[in-house]
């Protein structure tokens, strides 16, 4: 009886150890990101999505060891890079990192290859490029409400300078002219800083940029900030209002820099995956890269996030087609 007692005891103990041992190993080593993982920008190197992605890759390398390439596949809008990830085999070891302007913008101006709405999971906003709404010398206003009112008085005269055609600025002020009963007049570039070169000349009464590349200029005081479109005020402009403050909360335009995988992840892996991003980006070294450069932290995670861009999708189609808009 003492030795089946005993025998007994040494099989419970034995069993509890053995499933705190899985219990740790499964804590040490969660379903993601695992040994490689590689991150499929649909932009040429060197710009923000590069940035982020080398700092999640860096956290990731420290945490968990895993070797992060970032993959750089430009063209067509990033519908080249997107479509990449939509064929990748979905385990979880390919991911875009994006805006979300390939999915909610760009395939509701041209056909893609892949549907945005199935083809790809929404994993998580990771950072937010603000944009903002900016008068040049050409214009004398100071306010918000001043640019309306001028706009008012003088339908189809103010000209606005945009990163270009199918951008979220664009997108952005069409939706603006539309909300606010006003017509303004777009001058699209190949880029944002094209557009600032002749905004600092006073070719175009406005400019409608990613702050980062005007705050020099803010600070100079050749620009003057009106607006910014993006979820909150930025604080390096603590009295410039954010759409929302004007009363056209429907005006949420801004580079959001998210993550997507492709459509068949487990449900295990991207519940581990967003569970180690979400302690990814509250680390101090992401909060302070975003600080560096300007950005804001990310608009959400999971189905959270997964709503924004459906809405964000039938927001932009909506807008589109009422304006006519095209990129011929």
């Amino acid at each position: 009886m003492i030795k089946a007692a005993v025998c007994s005891t040494l099989i419970r103990a034995t069993a509890i150890v053995a499933v705190a041992t899985m219990a740790s190993i499964a804590h040490a080593e969660p379903a993601w990101p695992g040994k490689t993982l590689t991150l499929v920008v649909p932009y040429t190197a060197g710009g923000t999505n590069d940035t982020l992605g080398r700092t999640l890759g860096d956290i990731l390398r420290k945490e968990y060891g895993t070797a992060t390439i970032i993959e750089n596949k430009p063209g067509a809008g990033g519908s080249v890079g997107a479509d990449a990830v939509a064929r990748a085999k979905p385990d979880g070891a390919t991911l875009l990192l994006a805006s979300t302007s390939p999915l909610t913008i760009f395939p509701n101006l041209v056909k893609t290859a892949y549907d945005p709405m199935k083809d790809f999971i929404p994993v998580a906003s990771v950072a937010v490029g603000p944009v903002g709404i900016l008068a040049t010398k050409a214009l004398p206003v100071r306010t918000f409400p001043e640019l309306v009112e001028q706009a008012k008085k003088q339908p189809g005269k103010i000209t606005f300078g945009i990163p270009g055609l199918g951008s979220v600025a664009h997108i952005g002020m069409a939706a603006l002219n539309k909300q606010a009963g006003i017509d303004m007049l777009q001058v699209p570039y190949r880029g944002g800083s094209q557009a600032v070169s002749d905004g600092l000349g006073g070719q175009v009464d406005l400019l409608v940029v990613n702050t980062d590349i005007v705050l020099p200029h803010v600070t100079a005081g050749t620009l003057t900030p009106l607006a910014v479109m993006a979820p909150k005020r930025l604080a390096a402009w603590p009295d410039v209002p954010t759409m929302a403050e004007l009363n056209l909360p429907d005006i949420r335009y801004f580079s959001n820099f998210s993550l997507f995988a492709p459509a068949g992840v487990s449900p295990e892996i991207l519940k581990s995956m967003q569970e180690v991003l979400a302690k990814a980006m509250a680390s101090p070294q992401y909060r302070e890269m975003l600080e560096q450069k300007t950005m804001q932290p990310g608009t959400g995670i999971g189905d959270e996030f997964a709503q924004q861009v459906r809405k964000d999708y039938e927001n932009n189609k909506r807008i589109i087609r009422e304006s006519k808009i095209t990129v011929q």
